[in-house]
């Protein structure tokens, strides 16, 4: 999804080329591994009640950003993990991590994420 008048081309050229560089930052500062958020496992389009949000996540090109950014990383050599991310934005996991570590929504889900991400390389 682009702002009207926003070339949708140049949006995803953006996009994919801002996940590509931060892959290669990766590569810079010696990163073995790369977890991602499945979100294949997301099949609905209704996640809040708002119309206008629903559409706007609905649109997102969440199969592109994960194929790219797959196919980006192994060609980089990284090992790329997919976790699921079910109860990482609206849990008593995700609270607590707010308020003992200081971060916002955001930065506490990644975090979560990434244990679930080190979890996985604990149990290969």
């Amino acid at each position: 999804m682009t702002r009207p008048g926003y070339p949708m081309e140049k949006a995803r050229t953006l996009r994919l080329s801002a996940l590509s560089q931060s892959l290669k930052f990766l590569t810079r500062i010696g990163v073995d591994y790369v977890v991602f958020e499945d979100l294949f496992v997301i099949k609905r389009r209704s996640f809040t009640k708002n119309k206008s949000a629903n559409r706007k996540i609905g649109k997102f090109a969440k199969k592109q950003m994960l194929i790219h950014g797959g196919i980006k990383a192994l060609r980089l050599g990284f090992n790329v993990i997919l976790v699921n991310p079910k109860g990482t934005t609206s849990s008593d996991n995700h609270e607590r991590v707010m308020r003992l570590r200081g971060f916002d929504r955001h930065m506490a889900s990644a975090y979560l994420i990434a244990l679930r991400g080190l979890e996985a390389i604990k149990n290969n």
